[in-house]
């Protein structure tokens, strides 16, 4: 899911079908507006590049209405596997549909069904049964749970994939949103999930960089995405030193890798063991130290130990992470993002509130986004 980047107005083309705004929403500020729509039971056509998130709001929405998932990637999909087979009953006086599996989950109980790669070079048969599945809300005479809704997605035109228009009937039935390739709400959904905290800490330094730090599909067969660079943070967490930067530029490219990889010596040399388990203590004015990627390092890596090592905490660690917070040179919005990283784990904040060290920098944040607020 933070600094605003938006996405550069030169980068994204008008969709054929109106959309409610045009250039798009980030994936925080859409997500609950796609959820309206599909607790009133309208069906929503979300667009974005590829590997942006548009699967991955599709399955958090399921698990929020509590609706399981039935994912269709149409242009991996015979259209019979989405419409069914017709085939003549026993006397040949009449043609029964046999239909996919999915289309009786969907009759029998509440479903989000979600319509992948709806505009990926499908065929008119494809459209033909999504439009009764999104007009009609059944397959032949299998008619879905009046609690079923629809979701679909599909890239934009600019994506160098093989787009097919819609109908404009089919497109009429859908409300459109487009999903946009914003740092910040990366930035946010990388901290709710199990993200390399290597790969949380780079995206938090360079936030500003603008979107090509977090998307650019530049040509190559590996470029930066949201999707992929949530790939290379799984390989980073499992992979030895020797392979993890062949491992890491497979995912996201050569170049984007490189950059990371500078990023991730610097991070290196925070020991958040030694930080919060022993008082060592940090000074963040002086040579290398000074640099912003180094503050986002450090807080990253503390923040993260702390809540893994949360089971075994000891009396002492108060103490060494006040005595971090207030290490020379560290700048009160840094301490915040760290108290936001360490609020992730449940009571965790409830051990520091007992210590005046801790109850002054609590209070003295709270006095600066106030006055930042005035």
């Amino acid at each position: 899911m933070s600094p605003l980047t938006a996405t550069p107005r030169s980068r994204i083309k008008r969709p054929t079908a109106t959309s409610v705004d045009p250039d798009g929403y980030p994936y925080d500020e859409l997500k609950p507006l796609v959820r309206t729509c599909l607790q009133t039971g309208v069906s929503v056509l979300l667009r974005g590049h590829p590997g942006v998130g548009k699967s991955t709001m599709a399955d958090e929405l399921a698990a929020e209405l509590d609706l399981p998932l039935c994912d269709i990637r149409l242009a991996q999909r015979e259209p019979a596997e989405v419409a069914g087979v017709y085939f003549p009953n026993e006397d040949r006086t009449q043609m029964n549909l046999l239909a996919p599996a999915w289309v009786k989950d969907a009759c029998a109980r509440p479903t989000l069904v979600f319509l992948d790669e709806i505009n990926a070079a499908v065929t008119r048969l494809h459209q033909a049964a999504a439009y009764q599945i999104v007009l009609e809300r059944r397959v032949g005479p299998f008619h879905f749970h009046p609690q079923t809704v629809v979701m679909a997605a599909g890239n934009l035109e600019e994506d160098r994939a093989i787009v097919t228009p819609l109908s404009s009937a089919l497109a009429n039935r859908f409300v459109h949103f487009i999903l946009r390739v914003d740092v910040p709400a990366w930035i946010a959904w990388a901290e709710r999930n199990d993200i390399a905290p290597q790969v949380l800490a780079y995206m938090r330094a360079h936030r500003l960089s603008g979107t090509p730090l977090l998307y650019d599909n530049n040509g190559d067969d590996a470029f930066p995405t949201p999707r992929s660079w949530a790939m290379a943070s799984r390989l980073l967490q499992v992979a030895d030193k020797r392979n993890a930067k062949r491992l890491v530029s497979a995912c996201i490219g050569a170049g984007p890798a490189q950059r990371l990889f500078a990023f991730v010596r610097l991070y290196n040399r925070i020991d958040p063991a030694k930080v919060v388990g022993r008082g060592q203590a940090v000074d963040f004015t002086r040579g290398q130290s000074t640099e912003p990627s180094f503050a986002y390092a450090a807080i990253t890596a503390v923040g993260r130990w702390t809540r893994e090592h949360e089971d075994s905490w000891q009396g002492s660690w108060v103490a060494n992470l006040v005595k971090f917070m207030r290490s020379p040179g560290l700048d009160p919005e840094y301490v915040f993002i760290l108290l936001r990283d360490l609020n992730a784990t449940p009571g965790l904040l409830d051990k520091l509130k007992g210590d005046v060290g801790f109850q002054a920098i609590a209070a003295e944040i709270v006095k600066m986004h106030a006055e930042a607020l005035s």
